[in-house]
């Protein structure tokens, strides 16, 4: 198949799919593995002929205090489920520790324990007759975009690809700060004070959190501090997507690719490829900047961006 006819392809596909988002029922377990002492919940749906099947591993979706956004079902539904088992690939996707059914304790994780978990899932599916375990990637959304990027970094034998999609490539505290300028400005507050206020106010939190990390999500931050992503994403030798949305306050597309850039001199490797999507948010859905989901209709949030799916689409069957 040409590399044309391929796209080709993955147009129309992802356009009935975008019709209909339930052509055909899969089949679809609910599993559980180890990563250590903790036992992780997860969902394995794989598509009719399950032999040799290639599978995408997806991490994401998730609250910064451990709780699974409002958005992660539709976004696992819309965007991975009703694509690519149609395309013989299966999907994977599990509750992190301390989230759902799986144990532990979310805040008191590191990020390198979330990779080991996201290694486990691996080796878990390695383990299946139905899984090619040669054609296995990994997909992280959001802080888990870190994950990804750590998996890509120092599991590369065990995955075919890495993905980040809307994650930060720069340190929690960038993010912090990117978050709370995106808060003040959408209080109507300009850049530049906005931005002053947004570094004030993550310093000041940092701090506190180093002393006494009282609740949850300070205790997870706590984890994060010193987190330095240039480590691992120095180290991935393996392609990696990269992929942002143009109204994305969480993660701001120009400072994580302006950070891409300044990690690698201006000159990015040749297994990167990176993206950024117009007019979509954090969850990749085409929405005005400033976006509330609590104060938006439903039908709204199920909006979700047809360049994005096309083009993450064609990239995971081109790299699995």
């Amino acid at each position: 198949m040409t590399k044309t006819i391929k796209c080709l392809a993955v147009v129309l596909i992802v356009a009935i799919s975008t019709l209909s988002s339930s052509a055909q029922e899969f089949q679809r377990e609910e599993v559980v593995f180890k990563s250590g002492d903790i036992v992780l919940s997860g969902t394995l749906v794989l598509p009719e002929a399950n032999e040799n099947v290639p599978i995408l591993v997806f991490m994401g979706g998730m609250y910064e205090w451990g709780e699974a956004h409002p958005q992660r079902a539709s976004f696992i539904e819309e965007n991975l489920e009703a694509v690519f088992p149609e395309m013989g690939i299966g999907v994977f996707y599990y509750d992190p520790r301390g989230v759902g059914e799986s144990d532990g304790r979310w805040g008191r994780t590191t990020l390198n324990d979330f990779a080991d978990d996201a290694v486990a899932a691996i080796d878990y599916l390695t383990q299946r007759k139905e899984v090619d375990p040669d054609r296995i990637g990994i997909v992280g959304h959001g802080e888990d975009a870190w994950v990804a990027q750590i998996v890509g970094a120092t599991a590369s034998n065990k995955v075919r690809f890495t993905a980040s999609i809307a994650g930060p490539t720069f340190d929690p505290q960038r993010q912090l700060v990117n978050e709370y300028h995106s808060e003040y400005v959408c209080e109507g507050e300009e850049d530049t004070v906005a931005y002053e206020k947004a570094v004030q106010k993550a310093q000041s939190h940092q701090n506190w959190v180093s002393v006494i990390a009282i609740t949850k999500k300070w205790r997870h931050m706590k984890m994060k501090l010193g987190f330095e992503p240039a480590e691992y994403l120095t180290q991935i030798d393996i392609p990696a997507l990269f992929m942002f949305g143009g109204n994305d306050g969480q993660v701001y597309p120009e400072w994580a690719i302006q950070e891409l850039n300044e990690v690698f001199s201006g000159q990015l490797p040749a297994n990167f490829t990176v993206y950024e999507i117009p007019n979509a948010n954090h969850f990749f859905h085409v929405v005005p900047p400033c976006f509330d989901y609590e104060e938006e209709e439903e039908n709204l949030m199920k909006n979700y961006s047809f360049r994005f799916r096309e083009l993450f689409t064609e990239w995971i069957i081109s790299n699995i």
